[in-house]
């Protein structure tokens, strides 16, 4: 079972590997990135970061999809984490057993805007979070589980009045 998709361009750190894997009761993080699919350092350096007992599988777009559509891991509680709305997107059109999207980190870079501390946006990012939200999909925005949770309508709302 998919408990969270979370879009965190830092894929795992501090706050993914603690605080949303244990609040989740995630048993495995699925790391839904094709740089990181190929990079054996990234690779060693997530697998330090994560709780010792909670497994962790680091796959390209498309592998992350057949793991997520595999009837034998609908026992499991996975957390999947992905480094931008654009292949959260893509995990929702490929899967449906994606329910939800948490936006948590996503740096600031040119074009984009502040919508709260963590995650900055631009046009063509709302565009997808509004793609996401007319296939029925929730869509929020926390940093952490113990901080207010910004539902899609109100994430709109702040990306427009910045």
């Amino acid at each position: 079972m998919i408990k969270l998709l979370r879009v965190d361009d830092r894929l795992i750190h501090g706050q993914v590997a603690v605080s949303w894997t244990s609040f989740l009761c995630a048993d495995t993080i699925l790391v839904a990135n094709d740089k990181a699919a190929t990079d054996k350092l990234m690779q060693m350096a997530f697998q330090m970061a994560k709780p010792p007992q909670v497994t962790l599988s680091i796959k390209t777009l498309e592998g992350a999809v057949a793991v997520i559509n595999n009837p034998k891991h609908a026992g499991r509680s996975i957390f999947v984490v992905t480094a931008s709305v654009q292949d959260a997107l893509y995990l929702i059109e490929q899967c449906d057993a994606v329910s939800e999207v948490c936006l948590g980190g996503i740096r600031q870079s040119p074009g984009k805007k502040m919508v709260e501390r963590q995650v900055y946006l631009d046009n063509g990012d709302v565009e997808v979070i509004e793609k996401i939200h007319a296939l029925g999909k929730g869509i929020c925005l926390q940093a952490v589980p113990t901080e207010k949770k910004l539902q899609y309508g109100e994430i709109i709302k702040e990306f427009y009045k910045k």
